[in-house]
């Protein structure tokens, strides 16, 4: 997430040069808060990833000028750039119940290094965050063009919504905008990429197959490599973090001030301070506008996560193009105010973000501006909505119009499948019986991937060929 992204598909902000939108059912399209909406869904698929592209990626942080470097990195893979290392990010008011993720069998020999949490190892490599999002990646600035498909008419329009007020959610649906007869293009083909750069094998700690082509299918068990469940008080493989770097005897940095943010810094169980080393995520709800990154509990040694902040704590996250996310969570309603109050929020973040600068003011220290990959699950964009919205940044980038309702009296399970082999990702709601079991059969998990749920109430939504 960065900034606000008040639209219904986003055109291509990283790259493409076409857009494939998604049309809203006729007469269900409506503008709230800046943000258009179409209908209640239970599954919503996400397919036609590009599969090949660049980004910048950050290869020196100079914490004396606040000045980064970085150069220019090739992906290929049918989930690229979403098959690499991935944080999750959870901001209040949202009650997280259970965390999981599971990769197929033959993927999960190796499920963490010895280096794990080696008593609040202080790594000499870190990455920031900021806990504003004002001014970090995943929301829209004014200003900026908004492509999307409304009753099947492509129109843009200049977004005007710079964020929440005071009580947005209670707006009447607007006038639609008038059809543009032009489309606009984006900056630059991720295809477009320099014949000198290489085409990267990236490290894979969780699951160890340098190659993207894992099927994800097959007769073969989903095994459990990562496991929290709050009212137990326990969790296995997971870190949980937050942006307290350079917190007075605690692990992190704040080297390089605003340019890049404070860095990530272990969490203390209610997210709202640093701890000395890792702790487990409370039985508790996670408070508005506070946010929790969780990363796995393998440690990055040398250069094993690629370039990270010095000073700071850091550690791998979950790669590969085939992977399944499970959460129970519920978003309770805070009638809070303000900035991100009652804006509940569950986004994946390309983990060299969280590791280098999420919500520093220097752009060029973080990769995300080149697209080097978001996937927001459920954002909720503006104070007190029931609506929770997903949208991909990435190149190109695009987002459902169609959205989940917001989890906000009691808990829901959901998946998050990465499916190498149908090309998709897929976000779902699943069963209350659903079990978090240390192994899942395959079946179980291709049902994950079928287009539905509840009821039949599915959205499809194409990223743009390139």
């Amino acid at each position: 997430m960065h900034k606000i992204i008040p639209a219904i598909a986003i055109a291509a902000i990283h790259g493409a040069v076409s857009v494939t939108a998604q049309a809203c059912a006729a007469g269900t399209a409506q503008q709230i808060g800046g943000n258009w909406y179409c209908s209640e869904v239970k599954a919503i698929t996400y397919s036609n990833f590009p599969g090949t592209g660049s980004y910048n990626k950050v290869t020196n942080m100079d914490a004396n000028t606040g000045q980064c470097t970085s150069e220019k990195q090739a992906y290929r893979g049918s989930l690229a750039p979403m098959s690499e290392e991935l944080s999750m990010h959870f901001r209040g008011p949202t009650f997280l119940k259970q965390l999981a993720v599971y990769y197929p069998q033959s993927d999960a020999k190796v499920k963490r290094s010895d280096h794990v949490h080696a008593h609040a190892h202080r790594h000499g490599q870190q990455h920031a965050h900021h806990p504003k999002r004002d001014h970090a990646p995943g929301r829209r600035a004014v200003d900026d063009m908004v492509v999307a498909t409304i009753d099947g008419q492509v129109v843009s329009w200049a977004n005007e919504y710079a964020g929440p007020g005071a009580s947005p959610n209670t707006a009447a649906a607007q006038p639609l905008p008038e059809p543009q007869t032009t489309l606009a293009t984006s900056f630059g083909s991720p295809s477009q990429v320099p014949s000198t750069t290489s085409t990267p094998t990236s490290p894979d700690p969780i699951n160890p197959l340098p190659h993207a082509d894992s099927s994800g299918g097959g007769s073969g068990q989903w095994a459990r490599q990562a496991y929290f469940n709050a009212e137990a008080g326990s969790s296995n493989g997971f870190t949980f973090l937050n942006h307290f770097g350079g917190t007075l005897g605690k692990p992190g940095t704040a080297d390089g001030g605003p340019a890049f943010g404070a860095s990530l810094s272990y969490a203390s169980p209610d997210g709202r301070s640093a701890a000395a080393s890792p702790q487990t995520l409370g039985n508790k709800m996670i408070d508005d506008d506070v946010e929790i990154i969780v990363l796995s509990d393998k440690t990055c040694e040398g250069d094993s996560c690629g370039y990270t902040r010095p000073g700071g704590v850091a550690y791998h996250g979950f790669g590969g193009d085939s992977k399944l996310f499970m959460m129970e969570f519920s978003m309770p309603r805070s009638g809070k105010t303000g900035f991100n109050g009652d804006m509940p929020a569950i986004w994946l973040l390309n983990a060299q973000i969280p590791l280098t600068s999420q919500y520093g003011t220097n752009p060029k220290c973080s990769c995300w501006t080149s697209g080097c990959g978001e996937f927001d699950l459920f954002e909720v964009l503006d104070t007190g909505n029931f609506r929770c919205k997903s949208t991909l940044h990435m190149a190109p980038a695009g987002g459902s119009s169609d959205y989940f309702r917001r989890p906000d009296t009691s808990t829901i399970k959901a998946a998050v499948l990465f499916h190498g082999a149908n090309q998709a990702a897929h976000i779902k709601i699943l069963d209350n019986g659903q079990n978090f079991d240390e192994s899942l059969a395959a079946d179980v998990v291709e049902a994950m991937a079928q287009e539905g749920g509840h009821g039949g109430q599915s959205s499809v939504f194409r990223l743009a060929d390139v």
